[in-house]
């Protein structure tokens, strides 16, 4: 976080001071206004090491952003086979110290500074191939004037290479930012069965390093699709949009989530290359309204799942339900992010009853309620979070009653019997958290009847139980959502109406082996058929025309 501005700083660019090694710090003014330091106040030499990349492969360098220098001094001398620097600096005074380090060993040097005003750029060098140069970012730098960085960086990253055009081809080369997220391993094997060649740039060692090795993976892979989900991997400022943008590669973003906190949280893809996938269609109208390319793509099932499908003693039960209970973490979080006002309480009481009442209709209604109720809600991310904590609150009040109903047939909680046991006491049977890919399978295929009460931040798609359950060769008991009988034919599902029919439904499943057995056949079939990753990245693809 910068300090707060500081009247030493009025009218001055740049402030030089002595660290308390002796050794000279910057000081300036970021561009939100607030003063910060380039350098370490305590010893710049030592941070310096921090900022030099481990391997030069290229003769030609970019430091993007250049502080004193000292980091480019340390990667110069530690890569004698760098033959020329260009040196991207916003402060032409800084721009000029750093050059001066590295004067008299025999390097080209370029400079390329703008005024911090807003006065622009200097031209890029024309010779410059970003095949043929490696970019060596400079966070603190970057930090200070992102916008300013994210701009040059995008412009170095494509300069000298021709624009992509995107064309069917029966193998693609798709580029996927990965860091081991929900759906990412198996998307990347949907890509892969379909014969596509699958290029992975992991983005958790941090910005400056995502950016290094994407654009790395640009230059030697030349990518026909940059793939992500939730926008996972995505620079905060931009860049990679900006890349892609002046390259025409096309990038495809699939929603497994609510996207507001996302597009509230990080920078927006330029429209022109972005197409974003949402799992809900419920939320395409506001994500179209942004100018986007939007599409339905509904979750799918991992087909290796069904390999830990195995019939477990431990797991054995009559009914079954996995998942959080919400009560305790989650939902203290969200409490936290707006006012709890008396008012606030209040209209957040009605809200969670209008939810209920109305289900498939929630984003509607919560529109209604914030544009029309008085709330002290200060700015748009405690806006967010007030529909969130609406959403949830009616989600745990949805599935409590719906499970009560289930408890005197014989009901076991897998997953936060803490949370569990605070709602309904200790009658109940709950056991701990399953593991997803080893466990859930196993508990799929060990319960007679496997429940499932959809999210309200769902409106109308259906969420992964639907798939996973009868792929696991476990009978599922769900609520009806829309889109259910889009994916669905109805001989393949056990549906339920509300919670007055629940406790009937589900004894009449219970008692009925050969009808449970026909559905699972049958809904295992459709899922095998239609409903894998391989399915959905294909209908992907095909809707980018690729």
């Amino acid at each position: 976080m910068a300090d707060p501005p500081d009247e030493n700083l009025a009218g001055m660019r740049v402030e030089l001071l002595p660290g308390k090694k002796g050794v000279e710090t910057a000081r300036l003014v970021a561009e939100d206004g607030g003063c910060q330091y380039l350098h370490s106040r305590y010893d710049p030499l030592h941070e310096a090491e921090s900022h030099v990349p481990e391997r030069i492969e290229q003769e030609t360098v970019v430091f993007l952003g250049s502080g004193l220098g000292y980091h480019i001094e340390l990667t110069v001398a530690a890569n004698p086979s760098v033959k020329r620097v260009v040196i991207v600096e916003r402060y032409p005074e800084l721009a000029a110290v750093a050059a001066e380090r590295i004067r008299d060993r025999g390097l080209l040097i370029d400079t390329v500074t703008g005024e911090p005003t807003g006065g622009g750029a200097a031209a890029l060098p024309l010779d410059l191939d970003a095949a043929r140069l490696q970019i060596v970012p400079h966070p603190p730098s970057l930090s200070i004037n992102p916008a300013w960085y994210a701009h040059l960086h995008a412009c170095f990253a494509s300069i000298g290479r021709p624009r992509h055009e995107p064309v069917r081809k029966s193998s693609l080369t798709i580029l996927v930012l990965f860091g081991g997220y929900y759906g990412q391993r198996e998307c990347i094997r949907g890509f892969r069965e379909l014969g596509h060649r699958v290029v992975i740039v992991e983005y958790l060692q941090g910005e400056a390093e995502t950016l290094s090795a994407f654009h790395r993976a640009l230059v030697t892979e030349r990518p026909d699709l940059v793939f992500s989900i939730n926008m996972r991997g995505l620079d905060s400022n931009g860049v990679i949009g900006q890349v892609l943008t002046r390259l025409g590669i096309p990038l495809a973003l699939w929603f497994v989530d609510s996207p507001d906190f996302i597009l509230n949280d990080t920078a927006l893809p330029l429209t022109e290359i972005a197409r974003l996938f949402l799992w809900d269609r419920s939320y395409l109208p506001h994500i179209t309204a942004l100018g986007f390319q939007t599409f339905h793509l509904p979750l799918a099932a991992d087909a290796t799942l069904k390999n830990h499908a195995v019939l477990t003693e431990r797991f054995r039960a009559k009914l079954s339900f996995v998942g959080n209970s919400l009560v305790s973490d989650f939902l203290s979080r969200l409490a936290t992010k707006f006012p709890q006002t008396a008012a606030n309480r209040v209209v957040l009481e009605r809200a969670v009853t209008l939810l209920l009442e109305n289900r498939g209709r929630q984003l509607e209604l919560l529109e209604e309620v914030v544009a029309t109720e008085e709330l002290d809600l200060p700015c748009q991310e405690a806006e967010l979070f007030f529909r969130a904590y609406a959403l949830h609150s009616a989600t745990t009040r949805y599935r409590t009653t719906l499970l009560e109903q289930l408890i005197p047939l014989g009901l076991t909680f897998f997953g936060d019997p803490d949370g569990w046991r605070a709602i309904f006491g200790d009658r109940i049977r709950a056991l701990p958290d399953v593991n997803y890919f080893a466990e859930t399978p196993a508990v799929y295929a060990s319960s007679i009847v496997n429940f499932n009460a959809t999210s309200l931040q769902m409106p109308r798609t259906v969420n992964q139980r639907l798939f996973d359950v009868p792929l696991c060769g476990g009978f599922l008991l769900t609520d009806r959502q829309e889109e259910l009988f889009e994916l669905f034919e109805e001989e393949e599902l056990a549906v339920y109406e509300g919670v007055g029919d629940l406790a009937e439904k589900a004894n009449f499943y219970l008692k009925r082996p050969h009808v449970r057995e026909k559905i699972v056949r049958l809904a295992r079939q459709r899922v095998l058929k239609s409903h894998t990753y391989r399915h959905r990245m294909g209908e992907l693809l095909a809707l980018l025309g690729l």
